[in-house]
């Protein structure tokens, strides 16, 4: 089972991604109008309310998504959005409906999908005329995509897509812990943010990126240097792909023998928040789960990683590099900067509300 997800023409809500799903079950289908990582809405050219054009497109969505569930099971990595151009005539029947462009790459779902909205009927347009609308679906599997199946859940790597250009990595190490990070789809290629835990899983992330985004690899970022986020840079470096850090973990790095990772951003310099052309801002909040860590903001998402704990979090997990005492200071200020956004955290579900950063507090004022 799979998401059909077009963005509407007004709200309506995301379901929150989670690691792991519940047992036995799938979200239901959902529409959302700005999934993560997709630019731009819905149009319409003429007369008729975008209200009445979202409520009738919902009341089909089922039937859309018939066409992408048909094709999941012979390939449960298929994700891609669909979009649409559609003519409403005099009477409220579609009269036209062509593919615009697709990223699905599957035909059939692209055929059946343009097929679908041809036999939709509208109410009539206002004062007679026809309406043209564009319309983006983006259907997305329920279920990640598994990329390295590992063994009674351990040294498992599997992906989520969060839209069609944003995708949380997840790898599990030895001991089962699972650990996330990301890939984004700039407009010059693919950036990965942290590795998975060791370099056989890193490179199973990067070969996913070659064969089905077929993007160059421009570079990757690590958020401070443990395990869970630098361990697989063997992987990353051994294909000559640029890596970058703060100044901190660069140091941190070299102390441990790892080369060719540049410098970010200085904070010694009183560098704080720095936009990369690549599409993100980097931002060091001072020390607090790590002494180095810092978070990247996109349009879409902030990426946390280890510096903010998931909502499902009990307690902090390893702190044994943590400064307790000036952590909340540094989620704070990262709550001003980048209030309500999806929040990918370093470890468990993402979290669609900004309601992890909040949660990280309540758990650093219990641990004191």
């Amino acid at each position: 089972m799979g998401f059909v997800a077009p963005i509407a023409l007004a709200a309506a809500g995301l379901w929150s991604w989670g690691y792991p799903l519940p047992s036995g079950d799938a979200p239901p289908a959902s529409i959302f109008e700005h999934p993560p990582g997709i630019a731009g809405t819905a149009t319409a050219t003429g007369s008729l309310d975008k209200e009445v054009i979202r409520r009738v497109i919902r009341g089909h969505l089922g039937v859309v998504q018939a066409c992408y569930d048909a094709q999941l099971d012979a390939d449960p990595g298929l994700f891609g959005r669909v979009l649409v151009q559609f003519t409403i005539g005099a009477t409220g029947q579609v009269i036209s409906s062509v593919l615009q462009n697709s990223t699905i790459g599957n035909a059939v779902v692209e055929t059946c999908t343009v097929a679908a909205v041809r036999r939709w009927r509208f109410p009539k347009p206002i004062g007679g005329g026809i309406v043209i609308v564009s319309y983006p679906f983006v259907f997305v599997p329920s279920e990640p995509i598994v990329l390295m199946a590992g063994s009674t859940g351990v040294n498992r790597v599997e992906l989520q897509p969060l839209g069609t250009t944003m995708f949380v990595h997840r790898s599990t190490d030895a001991n089962g812990v699972p650990s996330n990070g990301l890939v984004a789809m700039t407009e010059t290629g693919l950036l990965l943010v942290d590795t998975a835990w060791t370099p056989a899983q890193t490179e199973a992330i990067l070969r996913w990126g070659d064969q089905r985004l077929k993007r160059p690899w421009i570079g990757a970022v690590i958020t401070h240097d443990h395990a869970d986020r630098a361990g697989g840079l063997d992987a990353v470096l051994g294909r000559k792909i640029p890596v970058s850090a703060a100044d901190l973990t660069v140091e941190k790095l070299q102390r441990r023998g790892i080369r060719g990772v540049k410098a970010l951003l200085s904070t010694k310099a009183g560098d704080v928040g720095v936009k990369d052309e690549r599409g993100f801002e980097v931002f060091y909040p001072g020390p607090g789960h790590a002494s180095d860590n810092i978070v990247l903001s996109f349009d879409s998402l902030l990426y946390g990683g280890c510096l903010i704990k998931s909502t499902a979090a009990e307690d902090l997990g390893f702190t044994g590099d943590a400064d307790l005492a000036s952590w909340p200071a540094a989620v704070r200020r990262v709550q001003e900067r980048y209030a309500k956004k999806m929040v990918v955290p370093g470890h468990g579900p993402v979290d669609e509300t900004g309601a992890a950063l909040e949660h990280t507090l309540r758990l650093l004022e219990k641990a004191r």
